[in-house]
């Protein structure tokens, strides 16, 4: 048997100053407002869990990455947009500007036929006239959105991703590129990236721009280039940046101490209760220790405490944090997706989730400084066929209500991304469990569980009868067989999470047989070397 012992969560801080760009479940670039967390998808596989976008300060150095002034027929005048530069006999033409996935773009058409043998060329210099200042063995990178949105490449011969270095009477120290393939694909797909350690000690400034070849003297050339968001940053390549004037420098992610939520897309309705705030009758607050939510019961009503009955009416955890309490007949819901971040401040092997109405789970890991460490995708709908043609095609969808994972690698301050979702309906969630694990033996075969209905039935003199219908818990009774030197350690284990809610896993491999809730009792047979029995009775919290 699996234990999970969940972590406490409670409330995490999250700032950053400015805004960032990330990407939603649709691949388009969207803004991320200050001081709230990143979450982003992987534009060129949306079916990737989306993970939770930690990352330093980074500025980019190229000064109008939203090609601000530019226009169709027109680049725009310098500073603000780019400098390009075509030799050859070619002719360039810009298209315009326009947006592809939230990003910002241009359309630069080169056509015409060679007119020059003498190594005819298309150059494009991101951020002209303001080379950045540098120094010998500095890292740097520089990136940009390139796709082709017209035309072929018939006739280009090669494409050059350049950073050039410049000595301090202008004259060029140091030029490194790589060369690549534009393709037709989507722009979000197509970051071209290039980084470059300086290695020229008289090296003092250092640009970066796009270079097109083309062919043999008369061959006809027609290809139009989108290009967006160019960007020129040291170190490392971060998320986008966009810039309109002048190089923009976005903040470092900062996350709070302790463990708990950092983000969840779930709207909060009701507002937290403040003492010193009138509240007229039926209002919902909740409280921000507790997270439930509170209906006043009579008009005016300032001042009182939300634990007196008189003035208010207690109620279930709000919709964010349904799905943390201690019961399973709460839920969280929200369109489409549930996405909730954690910081668990501690080694988190194992993830459960149940009473679950979704149809896949995605769950991924960052760390501060490695990035993206796990991601896993689950769908929970379960084989219906049976092995015939009738029952796949006929046969009711069926859903899994649980999820489980034990595969969370071993960091202790790392984030937790959870995503449910049910695309085209509205995803639940009852319980969300997140922890270590301990592993107290093996369970034995005769496992058994039980039905505990709360509900009640009064039956009247006629025989007529009337139910309310309540919740329920399941009971589970179980006998584990563990090594006899570690009995005594386990039964210390078990002693220290009396009352505390944890995850039981009878087995991995059977929903029926996982249970969150609490051990009642605890026996322990030592009746063999080298391995002794112990039994346990499990009561699960109450659910639906």
């Amino acid at each position: 048997m699996i234990i999970v012992d969940p972590v406490v969560l409670g409330d995490v801080p999250f700032t950053r100053p400015s805004p960032k760009w990330a990407y939603d479940r649709t691949g388009t670039l969207v803004e991320v407002p200050a001081n709230t967390l990143g979450v982003t998808y992987d534009p060129v596989d949306l079916s990737k869990a989306p993970w939770a976008l930690l990352e330093p300060e980074a500025t980019n150095r190229t000064r109008n990455s939203t090609m601000q002034g530019a226009a169709a027929g027109f680049p725009g005048a310098l500073p603000t947009t780019w400098e390009d530069a075509i030799i050859g006999g070619l002719s360039r033409q810009i298209i315009g500007v326009t947006k592809e996935a939230g990003i910002d773009c241009i359309d630069i058409r080169i056509f015409g036929t060679i007119s020059s043998a003498a190594s005819p060329e298309y150059t494009v210099l991101f951020g002209s006239g303001t080379a950045t200042a540098a120094g010998v063995g500095e890292k740097w990178v520089s990136s940009a959105f390139i796709r082709i949105s017209a035309g072929t490449l018939s006739g280009v011969t090669a494409a050059e991703h350049f950073v050039l270095g410049f000595n301090s009477s202008g004259g060029l120290s140091e030029a490194r590129s790589k060369y690549f393939t534009p393709s037709a694909g989507p722009l979000n797909e197509n970051r071209n990236v290039f980084e470059h350690t300086t290695a020229a000690s008289s090296t003092v400034t250092i640009v970066n721009r796009i270079d097109l070849n083309f062919g043999a003297l008369g061959t006809a050339v027609d290809v139009t280039l989108r290009i967006g968001l160019p960007q020129f940053e040291r170190d490392r390549l971060s998320s986008p940046i966009k810039t309109s004037n002048g190089a923009v420098t976005r903040a470092a992610d900062v996350v709070g101490a302790g463990a708990g939520l950092v983000y969840s897309n779930v709207p909060m309705v009701e507002p937290p209760y403040n003492v010193a705030t009138t509240y007229a009758k039926d209002v919902a607050v909740y409280d921000p220790t507790t997270k439930i939510v509170y209906w006043s019961m009579v008009a005016g009503n300032v001042g009182k405490a939300l634990s007196d009955p008189v003035f208010w009416n207690k109620r279930t955890a709000i919709n964010r944090w349904a799905m943390f309490d201690d019961r399973n007949s709460t839920q969280t819901s929200n369109p489409e997706e549930i996405v909730s971040v954690f910081s668990a401040q501690a080694i988190t092997q194992g993830l459960f989730a149940g009473a679950m109405d979704a149809s896949e789970v995605r769950v991924s890991m960052t760390h501060p400084t490695r990035g993206l460490v796990f991601s896993e995708t689950k769908s929970l709908v379960l084989p219906r066929s049976g092995s015939s043609f009738y029952g796949w095609c006929f046969n009711r969808l069926r859903l899994r209500t649980w999820f489980l994972t034990l595969k969370l690698p071993v960091f202790a301050n790392a984030l937790v991304t959870v995503t449910i979702k049910k695309p085209g309906g509205v995803p639940k969630c009852g319980m969300c469990l997140l922890g270590p694990t301990v592993d107290v033996g093996l369970s034995l075969m005769g496992l058994s569980t039980e039905l505990k209905d709360y509900s009640t039935t009064t039956f009247f003199t006629d025989g007529s009868s009337s139910t309310v219908e309540r919740g329920f818990s399941k009971k589970m009774s179980v006998d584990i067989s563990v090594e006899s030197d570690r009995v005594e350690t386990i039964e210390d284990d078990l002693i220290k999470r009396r009352q505390k809610t944890l995850v039981f896993l009878g087995s991995t491999m059977r929903g029926d047989t996982m249970l969150v809730g609490r051990f009642s009792s605890l026996r322990k047979v030592i009746d063999s070397f080298p391995r002794s029995k112990m039994a346990l009775q499990i009561d699960g919290v109450l659910s639906q």
